[in-house]
């Protein structure tokens, strides 16, 4: 699934940006935790934008393929397991505002539809004029 490729692979480049800034989530539990959501969020959008589908069945979709692919971090070592079945919770939150980053409605991207009117002519009524 290209969305979760894409999700996952923003929030991971960022977590490593800030790692390397020294933010992280012994030393600032707040600040980390806001530039998660944000950065998870940026990347949903950017998902969504890509994969341009914004339909019900596909955020649940996108959701529910990060929150599976966040296993790798119960395995590595780095989350308990605990810590992974809770954190859907923050995953939903990240698709819901990625969602609202995007404020693109599922009508404006798809096309618009092909008119039959081509062949009808459409002529305005005349004015009637009195003598």
């Amino acid at each position: 699934m290209r969305g979760v490729a894409i999700a996952y692979g923003i929030t991971f480049m960022a977590g490593i940006v800030f790692a390397a800034s020294g933010i992280t989530s012994q030393t600032d539990p707040g600040l980390s935790l806001l530039l998660a959501l944000l950065a998870e969020s940026i990347g949903v959008a950017m998902a969504l934008h890509v994969t341009e589908t914004t339909r019900p069945t596909y955020l649940v979709a996108l959701g529910l393929g990060l929150w599976l692919f966040n296993v790798s971090n119960v395995i590595a070592g780095t989350q308990s397991f605990v810590g992974w079945l809770n954190s859907i919770g923050f995953i939903v939150t990240t698709v819901i505002l990625g969602r609202l980053l995007l404020r693109v409605r599922l009508s404006e991207l798809e096309p618009p539809a092909q008119s039959s009117d081509s062949s009808h002519v459409h002529r305005m009524p005349r004015a009637r004029r009195n003598p």
